[in-house]
């Protein structure tokens, strides 16, 4: 498993990050309306509400640091989807 990847897809209306988004990463860490949660390549399917909260996505050795305003976030085999109704870099 330490070869695979997470596919991820991030979207919000008039999303525009002024620098690239990784397609791809080892782990993702939303922050669901229930808690923190780290989501790795082979989890099971699942539908989670998002808070408003961090994202973090982990590739090698670096952390992509997001802030979001709620929304849902959808695993489905190694696909992550993030949809926000705004998502913003953090400082």
């Amino acid at each position: 498993m330490a070869d695979k990847k997470l596919q991820l897809r991030v979207i919000a209306p008039g999303m525009n990050l002024g620098k690239d988004l990784p397609t791809h990463g080892d782990m993702v860490v939303v922050h669901a309306i229930t808690g923190e949660m780290g989501i790795l390549p082979g989890r099971l399917p699942c539908v989670m509400a998002l808070g408003k909260g961090s994202l973090r996505i982990y590739e090698g050795e670096t952390v992509y640091r997001l802030l979001i305003d709620g929304g849902i976030a959808s695993i489905s085999g190694d696909v992550v989807t993030v949809l926000s109704n705004r998502i913003e870099w953090a400082e």
